[in-house]
């Protein structure tokens, strides 16, 4: 028997009925590989005031009297812009340099407790040549007119090189009403030129 004769007796028996129809299903089950199913529910997002917020501190009094310090706080609390003097001084032990111990605060106004997982600096710039020293510390309470005692959590500025601040007072957890206290202990270079600054970002992370 040829093969017209087979092609034939197969496609007008009860099998050549299926074929066709196998092939079909072949080809759709090849199709469906592109298939996907996507499930879909609602959201909700609802914007709120935040718990913990940034708050200038009594250093902030915007003095044209020096050493002086000027907090601006954004009205959604996340953002503060901050402006210190520092002076020309020499390296020595104890460490002559200009202290903020209440330059900005960081306040819980919720009812339920908040940890402040870290503190980093960023983005150093400006006249870096002219920088001595720039120590930001974090303290669980202000250190008024002393300066920030060993346990407060800090990192000293002292080139373009960032990073975080580590002690024993971070990660902090931060009760509902309470505050803590960013402060700032900075010197320039011997030889710094007046009116010369030096910039950098604090990055607080908190839950």
């Amino acid at each position: 028997m040829n093969s017209k004769k087979i092609v034939s007796s197969l496609l007008h028996s009860r099998w050549g009925k299926l074929l066709p129809v196998l092939l079909i299903a072949g080809l759709t089950a090849t199709a469906s590989a592109t298939v996907f199913v996507m499930y879909y529910g609602s959201a909700t997002a609802t914007v709120r005031t935040p718990d913990v917020r940034l708050v200038a501190g009594t250093d902030s009094t915007c003095s044209s009297t020096y050493p002086s310090a000027c907090v601006s706080i954004a009205s959604t609390y996340d953002f503060a812009t901050v402006g210190i003097s520092f002076f020309p001084s020499v390296t020595n032990t104890p460490q002559p340099a200009s202290y903020f111990t209440n330059i900005t605060t960081i306040r819980n106004y919720g009812t339920v407790v908040h940890t402040i997982n870290s503190i980093a600096i960023s983005n150093i710039g400006g006249t870096t040549a002219d920088l001595g020293s720039i120590t930001v510390y974090y303290c669980a309470s202000s250190s008024g007119s002393s300066p920030p005692s060993a346990s407060c959590a800090s990192f000293a500025i002292t080139s373009t090189t960032g990073g975080s601040l580590s002690g024993s007072s971070l990660p902090a957890t931060l009760a509902a009403s309470t505050t803590g206290y960013i402060e700032v202990v900075a010197y320039a270079a011997s030889g710094a030129t007046a009116s010369s600054s030096v910039t950098f970002q604090i990055s607080i992370s908190w839950v």
